[in-house]
């Protein structure tokens, strides 16, 4: 059985205690086994030699979610990867399509769901919009998953502009050379970490046309509310070439909260450039201190009862909110025979992200319809965005191909405050 099918059979068959809990869907409930899932993004970077500007797309994919067969002495998954640019306002088209191989001699690591494997490309492109079709052909059955997504290369990164910045990732699992430096990581794609992690990193690139002046980089982590958590700078005197790998160590010592965003400057010769980028912490365990407890247990609006929570929340003292935490989440717990609890995991890391994406106006991300949307059926297969229509709001399509639903959101306000249409109010439902 296949992780996010697991976590459907759990979502549905254990949680079904209530009308709210049967709500509770997941994305992955009309999913064959077999199908290969991943996730993608595509980040601005540029070419190490010439700083020609780049779509680099990173895919993931678990082993749990691949056909293993036999091969020699282990085990092989073979995948198909077939990545469509389209840039949105001009005839820009660009196709690529790779294949990999994953190998194991262990047969119990066919099926682990902890092992992710990356793979990425470069696609050289022009500045602009762009919308990315990107479909995985497992090899070894003939199943396919297709995910669209949507990026942007920014004028700031033109091939001739003389200080080239790339986009943020960020990462906490790396394997270092025989120098203790950096040799290469497994990114992080949604940005979102566990409560455990002691340290974070994030990394980004840069490009000067010249190599004879120095180089100086701010950073600035705040946290939701706009305070400052962590800042520093460095200096890098006469960069030896004009490509440098950048990584900034974060101490998760300092983060007591879920939301932060990391602003990076860097000038170079009378030039600076920017860029900013969100990270979270989602819970593992009973959140540390009663405020985060109250907020972990509203949280469960869309899976507890409504009752349970306002009893607790209103009448509670400290150890009873922790203790109806511990057997609510125990009572879930798809595999008690390990530490994680898988079910809590997913649960808070959708709230985490929908916090880091969707809220506005004052709401946290996890109250508003999209963010509701997400926590209850994870990521949409596709998103169609029209933030600038003509005679329209601005308005969003949420697309879920393999439950046969789609969202369309409106943002009558103008303010980002996208607002589900009433007339798919019982697609929610259904």
């Amino acid at each position: 059985m296949k992780r996010y099918e697991k976590l459907v059979f759990w979502m549905t068959l254990v949680l079904l205690s209530s009308t709210v809990l049967a709500q509770i869907s997941n994305r992955f409930r009309n999913r064959e086994a077999g199908v290969p899932f991943f996730e993608a993004k595509v980040l601005e970077t540029y070419s190490e030699a010439e700083g020609k500007l780049l779509a680099r797309a990173f895919i993931q994919i678990v082993n749990d979610d691949l056909t293993f067969v036999k091969s020699g002495d282990g085990f092989q998954a073979e995948v198909q990867i077939e990545i469509y640019l389209r840039h949105k306002s001009s005839d820009f088209v660009f196709n690529r399509t790779i294949t990999q191989s994953v190998y194991t001699e262990d047969f119990a690591r066919t099926n682990d769901q902890n092992i992710v494997n990356t793979f990425s490309t470069d696609m050289e492109v022009e500045e602009g919009e762009y919308e990315a079709t990107i479909t995985v052909l497992d090899q070894n059955n003939n199943e396919q998953y297709t995910r669209r997504t949507s990026f942007n290369i920014s004028g700031t990164n033109a091939v001739d502009a003389d200080l080239m910045v790339g986009d943020i990732l960020f990462f906490d699992e790396f394997r270092s050379d025989e120098n203790g430096e950096i040799a290469e990581f497994n990114p992080k794609l949604d940005n979102n970490f566990s409560s455990d992690s002691k340290h974070l990193y994030c990394y980004f690139n840069t490009f000067t046309r010249d190599t004879t002046s120095e180089m100086t980089v701010d950073y600035v982590v705040q946290d939701d509310r706009g305070l400052v958590v962590q800042q520093n700078q460095y200096v890098i005197s006469s960069p030896e070439k004009g490509y440098q790998d950048h990584y900034i160590r974060l101490n998760r010592y300092y983060f007591s909260r879920n939301d932060y965003a990391i602003n990076i400057k860097v000038s170079y010769n009378g030039k600076s450039v920017q860029r900013t980028a969100r990270f979270g912490f989602y819970w593992q365990f009973v959140p540390g201190t009663e405020k985060d407890l109250d907020l972990a247990i509203k949280q469960l609006r869309y899976i507890a009862k409504e009752d349970s929570i306002k009893y607790y929340l209103k009448k509670g003292s400290y150890e009873e909110k922790k203790a109806f935490f511990q057997r609510f989440w125990e009572s879930k717990d798809p595999n008690p025979d390990t530490e994680a609890n898988e079910l809590m995991e997913e649960y808070y890391r959708r709230i985490n992200y929908a916090n880091g994406q969707f809220s506005s106006s004052g709401l946290g991300g996890w109250i508003t319809d999209r963010g509701r949307i997400f926590i209850k059926f994870g990521q949409p297969d596709d998103v169609e965005r029209h933030p600038f229509e003509a005679n329209s709001y601005p308005y969003e399509i949420w697309r879920y191909y393999s439950l046969q639903k789609n969202f369309l959101f409106i943002d009558r306000t103008g303010f980002g405050d996208y607002d589900l249409h009433p007339s798919y109010y019982y697609v929610e439902y259904e």
